[in-house]
C-alpha cells in the first residue's frame, strides 16, 4: 500500500496565489466597466456645465481601434452634429487618416490619457513628459494642440491632475451613456434620456470595444432633439455658464 503526504503548505500557497490572480482579474474587469466620474473625480475637474438651456454635449473616448470610429462620424456628418473626440497620441499616429477626419469635419479634439504606452516609453517617465509627448503626437498628425484633456477611465490622480491643469482644461462628464458594457443600442439611448439635464456632458465611445454605439448614436440624437436640446462640443457649451465639478 502507498502512502500519500499532502504538502499542506504549498497548497495554502497555490490556493492564496490563484485566489490573488482572480480577485486581481475580477478588479480589472470592473475598473473597465465603471462608470467614471463619480469620487475619484478631482475638484478642479468640470462634468457639466450651469445654464438653464437646454444644451449637452456629445464627447467621445477614442483609445484603441479603427472600426468604430468611422462610424461614429458618418452619423455625426448625416446629422450635422459636431462633437469632442478625447484621443490620445499614440492612436493618433497609429490611425493618422481617422485622427485628421475628426477635425475636417469640424468636431473639436481633447486629449485623453493613455497612460504608459508607445514606443520608448519608460515605467518612470514623469507625467509631465507623457501629457507633452501625446499633445505633440496629436498636433504633428491633425494640426491642433488640445485645450481639453480628459482622464479616459474617470479616475484622477492628484499628481497627474496637478500636471495637466497647468496646460489644460480638465473634462470629465455628468451623463455616462454605459455603450463601453455593451448593453444593447436601445439601453444606451434610454441611459442618455434618463439621464440628460441642461449643461450635461455626455459620455460616449468609439473605440472598438463600444461595438453598439454607432447604432444607438442616431437614436441619441433624434431623441435628445424631440426634447429640445440642442448638441454643442464641449468649448461651446463652456461659453454658456461655468463649469462644475458634480
Amino acid at each position: 500500500m502507498r502512502v500519500y503526504y499532502i504538502n499542506t503548505s504549498k497548497m495554502i500557497r497555490l490556493i492564496l496565489t490563484a485566489s490573488l490572480f482572480g480577485l486581481t482579474a475580477l478588479f480589472l474587469t470592473a475598473a473597465l466597466l465603471m462608470p467614471g466620474g463619480g469620487p475619484n473625480t478631482g475638484s478642479g475637474v468640470i462634468c457639466r456645465v450651469k445654464t438653464d438651456e437646454k444644451i449637452a454635449a456629445l464627447t467621445f473616448n477614442i483609445s484603441w481601434g479603427s472600426r468604430v470610429p468611422g462610424p461614429v462620424l458618418d452619423v455625426l456628418k448625416k446629422e450635422n452634429v459636431q462633437a469632442t473626440f478625447f484621443i490620445g497620441g499614440t492612436w493618433a499616429k497609429n490611425y493618422p487618416e481617422l485622427a485628421r477626419r475628426i477635425v475636417h469635419e469640424g468636431h473639436e479634439i481633447g486629449g485623453g490619457w493613455e497612460g504608459l504606452v508607445g514606443f520608448g516609453v519608460r515605467a518612470d517617465t514623469a507625467f509631465k513628459d507623457l501629457l507633452a509627448k501625446s499633445r505633440n503626437d496629436i498636433q504633428e498628425v491633425t494640426g491642433v494642440s488640445p485645450a481639453l484633456f480628459r482622464i479616459t477611465g474617470g479616475n484622477w490622480d492628484a499628481a497627474l491632475q496637478a500636471v495637466a491643469k497647468e496646460d489644460y482644461r480638465l473634462i470629465q462628464w455628468s451623463l455616462d451613456s454605459l455603450d463601453i458594457q455593451t448593453p444593447g443600442p436601445n439601453q444606451i439611448v434610454n441611459n442618455v434620456l434618463n439621464g440628460i439635464q441642461p449643461g450635461s456632458i455626455i459620455l460616449l465611445n468609439a473605440s472598438d470595444t463600444a461595438s453598439q454605439t454607432p447604432q444607438a448614436l442616431p437614436a441619441v440624437i433624434e431623441k435628445l432633439r424631440k426634447e429640445g436640446y440642442k448638441l454643442v462640443t464641449v468649448s461651446s457649451l463652456l461659453e454658456l455658464g461655468p463649469g462644475l465639478a458634480d
